[in-house]
């Protein structure tokens, strides 16, 4: 089974929030995923705005990332690359997809000359925590807290 990976683009909106509906279900958020095409397709068309891989496997959708960068790291004078999402079908878990968008993600974080690459994980998803390990990801010990307040 061959994987492809390709870049997201504006015809891809509603793939891409089925996907992202899919992940809400998935993390119990649901109620929370109320994106709409004409919203989506603007972010992913800001100057530093949201950007997606779609990974396909033999010609078929399978999976998507979306990311974006911060546009200053201060101390460091470069960007972070933050993945926002990751969503693979459940029929296609464990075939290598993951580790291809994270594999892409590294690529594009150095072609952009990024300090790092970062993302989040619920405390409660144990199989991607082991797939981050795998793949060598470190959960932050720097000691900073993320928090966060919500608006409307």
């Amino acid at each position: 089974m061959s994987i492809t990976l390709r870049k997201g683009t504006d015809a891809d909106a509603e793939l891409i929030i089925g996907y992202l509906k899919k992940l809400a279900e998935y993390e119990k958020l649901s109620e929370s995923c109320n994106i709409t095409v004409d919203k989506l397709i603007g972010l992913m068309n800001e100057e530093n705005g949201l950007r997606v891989v779609i990974a396909e496997q033999d010609g078929v959708p399978a999976g998507m990332m979306t990311w974006y960068t911060y546009k200053i790291a201060t101390f460091s004078g470069r960007r972070v690359f933050y993945i926002e999402d990751v969503f693979i079908d459940d029929s296609k878990r464990g075939g290598g997809i993951g580790t291809a968008l994270f594999a892409e993600a590294k690529r594009l974080a150095e072609e952009l000359d990024c300090a790092r690459l970062e993302w989040k994980c619920l405390d409660w998803n144990k199989s991607a925590q082991k797939f981050y390990d795998k793949i060598g990801g470190n959960i932050s010990d720097d000691g900073w807290l993320t928090y966060t307040i919500n608006l409307k």
